[in-house]
């Protein structure tokens, strides 16, 4: 590579500089550049084969290299003749050199392992198929070869790109093996070794399955705890100040005292032990409700806050509530699981709160899944306020309760601001009696969290750091003195040993780190090297050359470092070779794993024999805590976390014995990962066929099941094996494995997340991967030196693995069934195999175990639309903002809340509750970790993201707030309204206020980069305010320093990130460009329809999202990028990163990739031509397996909206109703059997005949139209409604025809006139009565209706009437009348008015017409015993009226308008919208059963499931539905049949779907 580039450097700059003077001499000059770079490829190529020459001569101590150089000879002599690719020459070179460089390195200290002569070997026979196309090639004549010279080196180009990956991977591999030596040098030992392996590894086997199910027995016991309270709070009993397996000790007698004295005296200021205390190191303040210690690692932080847990835990003081102690691993790294586990030893600790704690916790029983404000409030604040109000618990708690939190630095909290603390300043005032003693190092977020002011105000600070020396030298001096006695006696050694001046060095050397005196007593006394003498003497004197490099040295604990490196020196002294070969791979793993592991997790992670690391680690007992052999549970600790961090940095771990690579170590660990995963398997707990319906918190010891067949090795490869592969270097191997993974067990992966609960970061960790892969830094790394540069990949290896096409596709599921996958691990197959893309892989890896029924034949998509995620809820959502990283989308509600989702998978995080009215704006600050929120009653919040605490609130406008913005810088805030004015305040200091007076509504405000704010009004305008010049001490009428005047309302404004350019976006749907530094008009864009938010990215193009379409504008050339449609949106936001947006269509937001790369895929039904769908048909029909040929076959028209579905009583057939069209298709063959002209609404009504020989439809003209099924023959239209027609029923012999309509009429018409227009007899007709929901019974002899009346009530007078209403009338506030009527369907006579107490939206009659539902508009279904009215027994005699109508309220889910009420098959329960409600046995019809014994099943969607229930069954989950093909408001167009049942309904975006329920 040297001498390449020497030459290039060589050669004379004149030569290119100059500029010629004709064409002869530019000739001249390519002609010479041209022979200059043959001289130079030459010269690289001689230099290349001389270096694989003398390789070649060097190894002939291997055979298996010479194999490999003698190849790479061949290709490269054969390259030579084609190519003229300097770059591709040099980059093979240094792949050479690096290779040559290993070689030499080993051949020099070992000679060749065996391990590395195998990938020699596999290196040559690589090389050997590359070997075979060169001799192909040189083997062809010249004339043959000259003619194809230019395909030829197309040919070579590829021979070098494949001989660098294959040479790069070996380097790699190679290297890898070396460096965490886990090979066994000595031949004869790696011998004895594979014997042993061969004889011990069924032994080993059953062993390591064993161990891991040991590991897990506790977890699973907890899990099935008969403890409720437990259950329901789920404490860390981990995180206990006294757990057994606490790697924390106590105070050593004799030391700290003074610090221990401040606490006891801030705690107790009378407490009884300070008289046998020395004076506190600090004055104790005691009316202060927290006392904050903190002090650098090592300081013995946590053995003091242990100490005084210990003292306050004792009979004598009980003045213990509770402990946290944290740690880096597990739970109790987790902030949200402190409050819950304080609540939960507070309640054991004392029985009135206990009691007052259960009662909370039987209202809201998910209360341990709430974040940590809420636990806080709900579970310990409300239970102490509680106490204290019963005059009965009065006296129950002392006067003062510590809570010990120790090393809160160690949860895992990204907020700026403690977590925490943050929830403890909203409720400080309120945990009275309880004092709460928090330990960590000075973190900026924890030190922050103190600096707010309910803490300030109430918390006393105490750093170790400014105790005086004095004290800590003498304590480390007792504690030494004390130990080192010990081990004398121990060891029988003189009186006379360790002199006071070696203690007085040692005290010096520990530079007032308790953790140095600690790792020194046990270095010095360790039982298996019984030498403490030559210990000391070894300790003083590596310490002292330490101390006397201070300065030199770049590490800041030169003296602990020393500590180390001696530790682990003797230690590897004491191991034999093979155990000492495994030595750093284990401390690697230690260091860099991703949470602490048990002995024989480890030995399974790193694939060694059993009992591997226990036989290993106790040699460094002085710095790990390794679990007794009976423990299988308890992980391996560090003394302190100064040691994984001292082996992985090279400037403090100086030894390369010890010295851990990361990129190398995270390689071997990924591969270690990739092989644990390939025990994967479909429905790996095995969990039984009659609960497959079943979801995961349902299914019987799925907790037990998941702990036996998922041993801990396999969990932790599960979690992290994208952490491992993202930071590894990437060679043949660990892609191999990659690749075999995705192609073989992704789906299995994710059933494992199901089952641990983990999948919430699936599609960060897929993610990740997919960018790693594609990363191509062409610099070595800098943790390398020159003996082990490696380069990274520059391209993709030459194979194509389809690895990134499959990661891509299984994200894309993870985002689109997320809750099932999260919740119902059995239904993940079948969904997947039902409801991805038609072209997903993951669709066909997934059928083959997706056990069900179900076909989905119309509705799927056949590529991954642009929608990633959509969230659905019950309240309509009014405003949406991205976080600034685009991992989090806030929805704002018009009933106050905000919801808090995740960008990935749309999965709720957070509820925000503080507005009492509807949320019109919502803006991040540009840390993302505040929220500001304006209401329609001009109030605005900022909250807290992480803990959904309000921060501040204000009411000063007197209007609707329109925009909430925040200032580049996070300073400055602004809300605008509709009052006319801008409200700007610091953020810092909010009870200051400028108000930025317009004279009109404020539409928009955003802010500039350079602090300017610009706002748009309704009358015309937008101004350009400066910020900057506010006098925030003064109040004075501040004028705007520019007025940008526009033709129509200013709806949006945005601005560039240079702050130059401002977009005005008009409510004509323009837009228009201004420079803001001048005013100066730049261009306009034109309008599409009205504007709604505008948005610039960083590479200048602008977004527009108008009311049916987003468009990305190219702001340089004025012209349009792309544009693509949507539905009706009422609020959209764009993401920062310009890929993603937000947008809101009623009560669901959808999460869309969009933006200047990539193409716009529309989701409008409208964007699929019938030419793809018929394409894609054929192409099915040839490729797919005969078992899913027709199973997605699209049908339907697709480019029209559809407004009524309606499948025929046969299940065979489906009306489909589009605007202008109806069509009939045969579900069997998806074909359309009829097309008919027809004009339709959206509200139009179909029906069908009992036997589906007719149908019918309504039109916009009101007529109800009939026609033929089997010959699409019209043979009746029906006039005489002069409104919307609700309901259409045909009767049993399909003679008559009847219909109900707004008007308040019911009309009958006779069939049987092909083709004539007729009217129908009106058979019952109020003119001021609107019907609004319609039935007919079985026997075709009653009519039920739901009425409303206006402004009069009805008469319910009449002597016709049979029955009188058992409710008093009721008047709604707007002077509406609602009542219920039972007609005579022969006459339309009225027999019985029921007064109703809401808006009636559906009726029905049961089977036997024994009973009658309505369901009205406030979510209540009435059930009405007609047994009076309607005799079973026709031929008994009805009892003279008036009749009583018994009523039964019934209870159901839901307070939202009962839009279907049906009752099931048997008649045991009810189908009310997507619930399934059992009906009492006193209520049910008195005829149980369907006539027609063959119609046993029905479907509903309740929860997002498709149910189906059948006759004497409980009800089952068949599938798990996708927001985007769910039911329109839930309501299911079923029809039943003995063994083949088709659902088929109108989405709520207008889209037919059709799914068949194979039975039997």
């Amino acid at each position: 590579m040297s001498i390449l580039r020497s030459k290039r450097l060589a050669s004379p700059a004149s030569s290119t500089s100059a500029s010629p003077s004709s064409a002869a001499d530019t000739q001249s000059i390519t002609y010479a550049a041209h022979s200059r770079r043959k001289e130079l490829v030459k010269i690289g190529f001689g230099h290349l084969i001389r270096v694989l020459k003398v390789t070649k001569e060097v190894s002939s101590a291997c055979p298996q290299l010479q194999t490999a150089v003698g190849a790479l000879l061949i290709v490269l002599e054969a390259y030579q003749k084609y190519s003229e690719a300097i770059e591709a020459i040099e980059t093979l070179l240094s792949r050479i050199e690096s290779m040559n460089n290993m070689l030499n390195k080993v051949q020099r200290e070992d000679g060749f392992p065996q391990a590395l002569k195998e990938r020699l070997a596999a290196l040559a026979e690589k090389v050997k198929e590359v070997v075979k196309d060169a001799e192909e090639v040189q083997s062809k004549r010249r004339m043959i070869q000259f003619l194809k010279a230019a395909d030829y080196a197309e040919r070579t180009e590829s021979w070098i790109k494949t001989l660098d990956w294959h040479i790069r991977s070996f380097v790699l591999e190679g290297t890898i093996t070396l460096e965490l030596t886990v090979h066994v040098r000595a031949p004869a030992k790696q011998g004895f070794e594979a014997m042993n392996t061969r004889f011990d590894k069924v032994d080993d086997g059953i062993k390591a399955v064993k161990d891991g199910v040991n590991e897990l027995h506790d977890d699973v016991n907890l899990m099935i705890a008969p403890d409720d309270l437990y259950k329901a709070l789920r404490p860390v009993i981990e995180a206990r100040f006294d757990y057994g397996s606490s790697v924390h000790v106590q105070c050593h007698e004799n030391t700290r005292g003074e610090v221990l004295a401040t606490l006891c005296s801030w705690l107790r200021p009378d407490h009884p032990r300070l008289a046998r205390l020395p004076e506190p190191a600090v004055p104790a303040l005691a009316d202060r409700s927290i006392l904050w210690l903190h002090a650098l690692a090592g300081s013995g932080k946590s053995t003091i806050a242990l100490t005084v847990a210990d003292w306050w835990d004792t009979k004598s003081d009980q003045l213990l509530g509770a402990s946290f102690f944290c740690a880096r691993d597990g739970q109790r790294s987790n902030v949200n699981c402190i409050f819950r586990t304080l609540a939960y030893q507070l309640a054991r600790h004392f029985p009135a709160f206990e009691e007052q704690l259960t009662k909370v916790i039987e209202k809201d029983p998910d209360l341990h899944s709430s974040v940590p404000v809420r636990q806080l409030q709900r579970l310990i604040v409300e239970p102490l306020q509680a106490v204290h109000a019963n005059a009965k618990s009065k006296g129950t708690f002392p006067a003062h309760v510590a809570v010990v939190i120790d090393a809160l630095d160690e949860c895992t909290d990204d907020s700026a601001v403690s977590t925490i603390l943050k929830c403890l300043s909203l409720h400080i005032s309120e945990l009275a009696p309880l004092k709460f003693l928090i330990t960590s190092r000075p973190e900026e977020n924890i030190a922050r969290g103190f600096l707010l002011q309910n803490l300030r105000e109430n918390t006393q600070e105490l750093a170790l750091n400014k105790v005086p020396d004095v004290f800590t030298k003498r304590d480390i001096s007792t504690f030494l003195q004390s130990r080192l006695a010990a081990i004398r006696d121990q060891f029988a050694l003189p009186s006379c040993w360790l002199s006071s001046q070696q203690l007085k060095n040692l005290v010096d050397l520990s530079e007032l780190l308790f953790i140095f005196s600690s790792a020194a007593a046990r270095y010095i006394g360790d039982h298996a090297a019984r030498d403490p003498e030559g210990r000391l003497t070894s300790l003083l004197d590596a310490g002292n050359t330490a101390a006397a490099k201070r300065g030199i040295t770049a590490s800041p604990f030169p003296i602990l470092d020393a500590l180390y490196i001696q530790v682990l020196e003797n230690a590897a002294r004491k191991l034999e070779a093979d155990l000492k070969a495994r030595l750093k791979l284990i401390l690697g793993t230690i260091a860099l794993a991703e949470q602490r592991l048990t002995p024989t997790t480890l030995d399974a992670l790193l694939d060694l024999r059993a009992c591997t690391v226990r036989r290993i680690l106790p040699v460094l007992s002085a710095i790990l805590t390794i679990p007794d052999s009976d423990s299988d549970s308890t992980p391996i600790r560090v003394i302190h976390l100064s040691f994984p961090n001292f082996l992985i940095d090279p400037t403090r771990c100086t030894d390369q014995s010890f010295l851990v690579r990361p990129l190398f170590q995270h390689s071997h660990l990924a591969l270690q990962c990739m092989k644990l995963m390939q025990s994967l398997k479909y429905n790996i707990c095995q969990v039984a066929s009659e609960h497959d319906h079943l979801e995961n918190s349902e299914i019987p010891d799925l907790p037990a099941k998941a702990a036996q067949h998922l041993p801990a090795a396999l969990q932790y490869a599960c979690k992290y094996w994208t952490r491992h592969m993202c930071q590894a270097e990437v060679g043949e191997e660990l892609l191999s494995a990659l690749e075999e993974f995705s192609k073989s067990r992704l789906l299995y992966w994710l059933e494992a997340l199901s089952l641990l609960g983990c999948v919430d970061g699936a599609i960060e960790a897929l993610q990740s991967v997919q960018i790693f892969l594609k990363a191509s830094p062409s610099q070595p790394s800098n943790e390398l030196s020159d003996t082990y540069a490696i380069l990274r990949l520059q391209s993709q290896s030459p194979r194509d693995t389809k690895v990134s096409s499959l990661l891509y596709d299984c994200e894309r599921v993870v985002r689109a069934f997320y809750p099932i996958i999260s919740t119902s691990t059995m239904h993940m197959y079948s969904t997947i195999a039902l409801f991805s893309p038609l072209e997903s892989p993951l669709r066909r890896l997934s059928a083959a175990n997706a056990h069900t029924s179900l076909i989905v034949r119309v509705g799927v998509e056949n590529v991954w639309s642009t929608t990633l995620a959509s969230h659905v809820t019950n309240r309509y959502i009014s405003a949406v903002a991205f976080s600034p990283d685009a991992m989090c989308v806030a929805c704002g509600h018009r009933d106050g809340t905000i919801d808090m989702l995740n960008a990935q998978t749309a999965a709720k995080l957070l509820v925000f509750v503080g507005h009492t009215d509807s949320i019109l704006c919502v803006s991040f600050s540009p840390t993302g970790k505040e929220l500001l929120s304006g209401s329609s009653k001009g109030t605005v919040y900022v909250w807290d993201v992480a803990t959904g605490a309000p921060l501040h609130a204000w009411k000063e406008h007197s209007s609707w707030i329109c925009s909430v913005a925040w200032s580049h810088n996070g300073k400055l805030a602004a809300s605008a309204s509709c009052d006319g004015t801008v409200r700007l305040w610091r953020v810092a200091s909010p009870e200051k206020m400028v108000v930025l007076r317009h004279g009109a509504e404020v539409c928009d405000a955003v802010f500039a980069l350079d602090g300017d704010l610009l706002s748009g009004l309704w009358d015309e305008m937008c101004k350009v305010w400066d910020t900057r010049s506010v006098d925030w001490d003064v109040e004075a009428k501040i004028a705007p320093t520019r007025i940008l005047e526009h033709d129509s309302a200013v709806r949006a404004v945005a601005v560039s990130y240079d702050s130059c350019l401002v977009a005005c976006g008009l409510e004509s749907g323009k837009i228009v460009l201004w420079k803001k530094s001048d005013g100066q008009r730049v261009r306009s864009f034109p309008g599409q329809s009205r504007l709604t938010s505008l948005a610039f990215y960083p590479n200048g193009l602008l977004a527009a999202a108008y009311e049916k379409s987003f468009t990305l504008w190219d702001v340089s050339r004025g012209a349009r990028v792309k544009t693509t449609s949507h539905e009706r949106a009422e609020a959209v936001a764009f993401a920062s990163d310009g890929l993603h947006i937000a947008h809101v269509v009623g009560q669901q937001v959808q999460i869309r990739l969009w933006g200047p790369t990539g193409e716009f895929e529309s989701d409008d039904p409208t964007a699929t031509s019938l030419k793809h769908i018929l394409k894609q048909r054929w192409r099915l029909r040839r490729t797919a397996p005969r078992s899913f040929i027709d199973h997605q076959t699209p049908v339907g028209n697709p480019r029209s909206f559809v407004h009524v579905v309606a499948t025929s009583p046969a299940g065979n057939l489906i009306l489909v109703v589009y605007e202008d069209e109806l069509q009939i298709h045969n579900v069997t063959t998806g074909e359309c059997t009829h097309t008919i002209n027809h004009s339709s609404e959206v509200g139009s009504v179909a029906a069908w005949s009992s036997t589906g020989k007719l149908f019918s439809c309504t039109g916009k003209d009101d007529a109800v139209r009939v026609w033929k099924a089997d010959t699409g023959e019209h043979v009746g239209t029906f006039t005489g409604h002069s409104a919307g027609v609700i309901a259409v029923v045909f009767t049993r012999d399909e003679q008559h025809v009847l219909s109900a309509s707004w008007n308040g009429s019911i009309h009958r018409g006779k069939i049987g006139q092909p083709g004539k227009e007729t009217s129908s007899e009106a058979i019952f007709k109020a003119d001021r009565d609107e019907i609004d929901a319609f039935a007919v019974s079985s026997d075709d002899q009653w009519m039920l209706c739901g009425v409303s009346r206006r402004d009069s009530p009805p008469d319910t007078s009449s002597a016709d009437l049979l029955a009188t209403s058992s409710r008093q009338l009721v008047e709604s506030h707007s002077a509406w009348y609602y009542t219920l009527r039972l007609h005579d369907a022969s006459t339309g006579r009225v027999l019985w008015i029921e007064h109703q107490p809401s808006f009636i939206w559906s009726v029905a009659f049961s089977e036997d017409c024994t009973r009658a539902l309505a369901g009205n508009a406030v979510g209540e279904v009435f059930l009405y015993d007609l047994t009076e009215i309607i005799p079973p027994d026709h031929t008994a005699p009805r009892s003279p009226p008036p009749l009583a109508v018994p009523e039964h309220k019934l209870s159901v889910r839901g307070t939202g308008p009962v839009r279907r009420v049906a009752f099931s098959p048997d008649g045991r329960a009810l189908i009310i919208n997507g619930s399934y409600t059992s009906i009492p046995s006193k209520l049910r019809p008195l005829c149980m059963g369907p006539a027609n014994r063959a119609l046993t099943t029905m479907f509903y969607s309740e929860d997002d499931w498709l149910w189906s229930v059948e006759v004497h069954s409980e009800p089952r989950r068949l599938c798990w539905i996708p927001s985007s093909l769910r039911p329109h408001k839930d309501i299911l167009e079923t029809v039943p049949k003995a063994n083949v049942n088709v659902v088929a309904y109108r989405t709520s975006r207008g889209r037919l779907t059709v799914i068949e329920v194979r039975c039997g």
